[in-house]
């Protein structure tokens, strides 16, 4: 979901984990209703920019937490390992960096076995190998991915599909390829060239993607 500040990407994926009622319309996640039914929540994790931590618990004493939380059979050492924490068991919550809170987040969502993954700006206030980082943990994740992002290089190199929402509206979707070639009849631009999914974005909403007001 591409948009910028303010258009509504935190509260659709507050919809879609049940934490907000939708006023009109209705919600269904794996042909569930969020707010009446959990049966479902298993199934689902998110990472936000700022990601809830306990402080006072270790990398370990955290997943192992969550582990029985969820009830669910997990090595946590591997966890840490494969999201690049190795070595950071024994410190605490409140000693990682901003990166390092964002890799505890995804081990997380991996000792669930997430099925559909929302990540709300999870590279906000990064630095750039924090960012490579989270890059390298979405292509790796083996199950769907909602990614709401007001970058349009981030979701012109990730994406498979793109959202553009704009004033609590989806105006247009499809992949990047196509939204290029509906909105701008060219081609994808590279990345390094002139930014394809900028001109989309103000083909369709009208403005630019970076002079809307913060959230």
């Amino acid at each position: 979901m591409l948009g910028a500040n303010g258009a509504g990407k935190s509260t659709l994926q507050k919809l879609i984990r049940g934490s907000l009622r939708p006023s009109s319309g209705s919600v269904r996640v794996f042909g569930q209703d969020p707010c009446s039914d959990s049966s479902w929540r298993a199934r689902l994790a998110w990472i936000t920019d700022l990601p809830a931590l306990h402080p006072r618990l270790t990398l370990l004493e955290s997943l192992r937490f969550y582990a029985g939380l969820y009830g669910v059979q997990a090595d946590p050492l591997d966890l840490l390992d494969r999201v690049g924490l190795s070595g950071l068991e024994k410190r605490y919550g409140a000693q990682l960096s901003r990166g390092q809170q964002q890799r505890l987040a995804w081990a997380r969502a991996l000792l669930v076995r997430a099925e559909l993954l929302l990540l709300d700006e999870p590279t906000n206030g990064l630095d750039v190998l924090g960012r490579e980082e989270i890059y390298r943990l979405i292509r790796d994740f083996k199950g769907a991915i909602l990614l709401s992002t007001h970058d349009m290089r981030e979701a012109q190199e990730l994406a498979g599909r793109v959202g553009i929402l704009h004033q609590g509206r989806l105006l247009a979707e499809g992949t990047p390829a196509e939204l290029c070639a509906q909105y701008l009849n060219q081609e994808l631009g590279d990345l390094a060239q002139q930014a394809s999914l900028e001109r989309v974005y103000r083909a369709v909403a009208g403005r630019s993607l970076y002079c809307a007001s913060e959230e």
